[in-house]
């Protein structure tokens, strides 16, 4: 880029054109396009660095094969449709949803559906907070939320820190009404509005899971104090089995995911709101399937008529709804789906084991979140840049460094162990421990 190209942009344009939207985003590519394979590429790279679901891909891309093979396409593909998606497949969604989220309250009208979950971040950014308003992030979080929540709505983050070292978590979400509390009286104190506050569960990174007396303690203070509530259950149908021998230890309580969609219900107000993606427990991230559920009808509204840059095809919309008519292909995915994911969970769990790596144990989603301070030749976070470096270039493997998280701790990545198949993943892990070995 010459400087002469920069400067035509808008102020915002030139931001963008000189800032990645995420730090490892330019590795991502290189390694992607050097990826490890068996035979093909043995002395290839390991992207383990961004959040996709490769080990459940091949039974997404069959289905998906068997119904444009098998079904005639509706004439409503090709045209234009309703601003939150269809009405057929928002049924569809909605009876899928019931099911697996155990809500009654879910029906097609206070469902939308919009272009992946930053898609849906953004648009109910856009409608519900001011420039400048606050979305409180609990640390660490997904480095992400900063674009979905401020580029277009123009929100600003804060994360609000809960714990420094890792062990404190165990794999129980943190949040206190205390800890909101003091956030609250920080905010307004400086003259700012905490307009959201954004949970993800299973949380991204750590794989946490809140459960559901402390969600529902949550959602009361929100309503109490008027801040609207958002929770992203991005992988709620990604669960780990906590039930196997080598991890049974990690875990003080034995509870099960329970969905903030039953809260919602509960409550019945207009400042809760539950959001899903395909992307990850379906494997789908490039078809960018978001879902929004509120029983706030003029947020709906409003989310429908600033969705349409955001609309996910009608050809994907109509893949889907096929898809969850086939419950039998559904109820076996999500139990295959946990089996696999599991397994590759532990390939990770049993090297950081090996070489004494604290991490939280998860309890969901598709990372590990693992502390390799010990590693660091300087507590700083030049010395965790260094550190991730120099496993990327020595070992090919691909991490996500801990700095885009906002934890306060150095030294600590996120590791996505079903970014490739398992069967590459224990070979990245023998890379990964022969480094830890010289080290």
């Amino acid at each position: 880029m010459t400087p002469t190209a920069i400067k035509s942009l808008a102020k915002r344009g030139q931001k963008l054109a000189q800032n990645p939207a995420r730090i490892d985003l330019d590795l991502f590519q290189e390694a992607a396009e050097n990826q490890y394979h068996a035979t093909n590429n043995p002395a290839g790279a390991f992207p383990l660095n961004v959040a996709e679901n490769n080990v459940m891909s091949p039974s997404m891309m069959a289905i998906f094969e068997q119904v444009l093979a098998s079904e005639k396409m509706p004439e409503w593909v090709l045209k234009y449709t309703n601003m939150l998606g269809h009405p057929a497949v928002r049924e569809s969604v909605a009876a899928f949803m019931r099911t697996y989220f155990k809500s009654e309250a879910i029906q097609a009208d206070n469902l939308a559906f919009s272009a992946g979950a930053s898609g849906s971040l953004e648009v109910s950014s856009f409608v519900l907070g001011n420039p400048g308003d606050l979305v409180v992030i609990p640390a660490p979080s997904y480095p992400m939320y900063t674009n979905d929540f401020g580029i277009k709505s123009g929100m600003e983050r804060y994360d609000l820190q809960t714990h420094y070292n890792i062990a404190d978590q165990e794999s129980l979400a943190l949040v206190t009404i205390p800890h909101l509390e003091e956030a609250l009286l920080d905010i307004e104190a400086n003259g700012k509005v905490f307009k959201i506050l954004l949970l993800t569960t299973p949380d991204n990174p750590t794989g946490s899971i809140y459960p559901l007396a402390q969600l529902r303690e949550i959602a009361q203070w929100c309503m109490q104090n008027k801040i609207h509530l958002l929770v992203n259950e991005i992988y709620a149908l990604s669960q780990i089995d906590i039930q196997q021998a080598a991890i049974a230890g990690d875990y003080t309580e034995n509870f099960e995911f329970t969905s903030f969609a039953t809260i919602i219900a509960e409550f019945e107000s207009e400042y809760l709101h539950l959001l899903y993606a395909l992307s990850k427990d379906f494997a789908i991230s490039g078809m960018r399937f978001g879902i929004i559920h509120s029983l706030n009808p003029a947020f709906m509204q409003g989310v429908g008529n600033v969705n349409i840059p955001h609309l996910v095809s009608n050809i994907t919309q109509w893949l889907v709804g096929e898809l969850f008519k086939d419950r039998l292909f559904v109820a076996h995915y999500i139990k295959e789906n946990k089996r696999r994911i599991t397994e590759s969970y532990l390939v990770v769990i049993q090297q950081l084991k090996a070489f004494n790596i604290p991490y939280t144990p998860s309890r969901g989603s598709l990372f590990i979140w693992a502390d390799f301070s010990q590693y660091l030749k300087a507590d700083t976070q030049k010395g965790e840049e260094e550190l991730w470096m120099e496993i990327f270039r020595q070992t090919g493997v691909l991490l996500t460094p801990g700095m885009g998280f906002q934890h306060q701790k150095h030294g600590l990545f996120r590791i996505v162990h079903t970014a490739v198949p398992t069967s590459d993943l224990k070979v990245a892990m023998q890379r990964l421990s022969a480094f830890l070995e010289g080290r």
